[in-house]
């Protein structure tokens, strides 16, 4: 690489300082937000290595390019400038400005995935653009196009949208669960399927969206990519590699699940947490394996197939290291990368200014606690499992279990988190408004009969919002109250809960980014009707809730 900052003039290094320091603060801004995504969200863990790989093979461009250029000096000094298009500037200037809009309701909606693939898209056309500026010479297209992969290679760490991960979600699981069933029943085990429940003869192993393959299939989709990318496949050998990484990461999950199944069945299903972990890494690591023999093994076909007319094609091509943009070129490169920089510290002021003016003090809102002193003895306070502390990441959490005087069953599960003051904060907290009973119930098989709507539960003073459900657990009626508040609001109000654009973009333009937050969640079995269940409910709701003098 050394070779290609010693053969360019002392313009063409400022118009690159200027390109750099432009297109840096571009890119670490957008990995910082979708950092916390990729910390919060579990399968897309492998999102923190992207933009490193992503680096490895723009160096590894450079790299090729440097030694074809050894090869082809006398082409290269018969490269003339070639025409910037209006175009172009177009697609420059549109990104530049979509950009505003972008992060300013990237802002209020950090797990939003329609920003964060519009981000990132602009992010990725800025990055494109503003090399054809810099580095316009009549071979320029040859040369660029060897960047649009490792530049675009970084979408793979964008979230996927929601609906069609869901989707995947679903499916994955489904066909993992059934193909473990079948697969149980070839080695003598009997079980059956529940919706995405395994029953065995020591109990019901559930098979969450950890377990559904999602992880390993987004993973392997992101390494089948880099190995297409670092042994040169041609396009049908790359697609062969992705397909046989997808082939790959449903049998070894599927071997997982059928492994803790059969530790299910055979030492109970407690004994499942022992084994849950070191059996994800163990076929995790042997699916990477796997891919990787197969990607070399492609690579070798490949090779083979080369004709001495692509070598020599690929010889006569211009090396980047012979930049030759005319003082035009330059400084428009320049004055581009100077105006994206400016523009830049535009937007994030003017956003970070919009949210501060629109922060609301808690001072005028009365503070309310939950207690399970009014109980009564019959109340157990229960763990909350890892997995769903690992979710919600909240400051304070209760889950609790009784009976009350009526003999009606009742669960409990209550999170608070305290005003953000970090951008992996803000996206837990967003994170928890999209779980709900409505999704989560019936993914352990349980059946949604009817949405009642919001109702209000007067306590003292206080008014409480909820939205009151009645699920079927088998052929037994549950009656599920649920409530997310934002501290501003109160209790009196429902929170936005951001699950469609409408709401998204409202929450924008209340400048709600750093509010606490507070979910409570309540379960009953026993009341035969809803209206018996709601004034129970309310009898219930007014022993818990204490609410805090001024």
């Amino acid at each position: 690489m050394t070779g290609i900052f010693k053969s360019i003039t002392s313009g063409q290094r400022k118009t690159l300082a200027w390109m750099f320091a432009a297109l840096g603060v571009y890119w670490l801004a957008l990995i910082y937000q979708l950092g916390a995504q990729w910390s919060v969200f579990e399968q897309y863990n492998y999102g923190w290595t992207v933009p490193f790989l992503c680096a490895f093979l723009v160096w590894q461009r450079v790299q090729k390019s440097e030694i074809r250029s050894q090869k082809s000096e006398a082409a290269a000094s018969a490269v003339k400038n070639f025409p910037i298009s209006a175009f172009c500037f177009l697609l420059l200037l549109g990104s530049a400005l979509l950009y505003a809009p972008t992060r300013f309701f990237q802002e209020a909606n950090p797990i939003w995935r329609l920003t964060s693939l519009l981000w990132a898209v602009e992010v990725v056309v800025i990055t494109l653009v503003l090399l054809h500026f810099a580095f316009q010479t009549s071979h320029f297209a040859p040369r660029t196009s060897h960047f649009v992969f490792p530049v675009c290679f970084f979408l793979v760490a964008v979230p996927w949208p929601s609906g069609v991960e869901a989707f995947l979600v679903q499916t994955l699981t489904r066909l993992n669960v059934s193909a473990t069933v079948e697969v149980l029943g070839w080695f003598g085990i009997p079980a059956l399927q529940h919706a995405n429940v395994i029953e065995v003869a020591t109990g019901d192993v559930g098979v969450d969206e950890a377990c559904s393959g999602i992880r390993s299939f987004q993973a392997t989709l992101m390494i089948s990519l880099f190995f297409g990318e670092f042994y040169r496949l041609n396009v049908v050998r790359r697609a062969v590699c992705v397909l046989a990484g997808f082939a790959l990461s449903f049998l070894f999950n599927m071997a997982r699940t059928t492994l803790l199944t059969w530790v299910a069945a055979k030492k109970g299903v407690a004994a499942v947490a022992g084994w849950h972990d070191p059996a994800g890494v163990t076929i995790l690591v042997a699916c990477f394996l796997t891919l990787w023999l197969a990607a070399v093994w492609l690579r070798g076909k490949g090779r083979n197939q080369k004709t001495e007319s692509g070598k020599q094609k690929s010889e006569v091509r211009s090396p980047i290291s012979e930049l030759r943009s005319s003082n035009t070129h330059l400084s428009t490169a320049r004055w581009l990368a100077a105006a994206l920089l400016a523009w830049f510290v535009v937007v994030e002021a003017g956003v970070e200014w919009w949210y501060r003016a629109h922060e609301t003090s808690l001072a005028a809102n009365k503070q309310w606690t939950i207690s399970a002193a009014g109980l009564g003895l019959d109340f157990v306070k229960v763990e909350i499992p890892p997995d769903i502390s690992a979710q919600f990441r909240s400051d304070e959490n209760m889950e609790g279990r009784w009976r009350d005087d009526a003999g009606n069953a009742w669960q409990m599960y209550y999170f608070r988190w305290f005003p953000a003051r970090s951008l992996n904060k803000r996206v837990a907290i967003q994170l928890a408004k999209t779980h709900g009973p409505e999704i989560c119930l019936p993914a352990i098989g349980m059946t949604l009969k009817s949405d009642l709507g919001v109702i209000t539960v007067p306590v003292g003073d206080m008014q409480f919002a909820f939205r009151q459900y009645l699920f079927l657990a088998g052929d037994r009626p549950l009656h599920v109250f649920y409530a997310i508040y934002e501290d501003p609001s109160g209790s009196a109000i429902l929170a936005n809960r951001r699950q469609d654009t409408a709401s998204r973009i409202a929450a924008a333009l209340a400048g709600s980014r750093n509010d606490g937050q507070r979910y409570l969640e309540m379960a009953v079995a026993g009341p035969e009707n809803s209206e018996e269940a709601k004034a129970v409910f309310a009898r219930q709701l007014n022993k818990m809730v204490k609410i805090d003098k001024p």
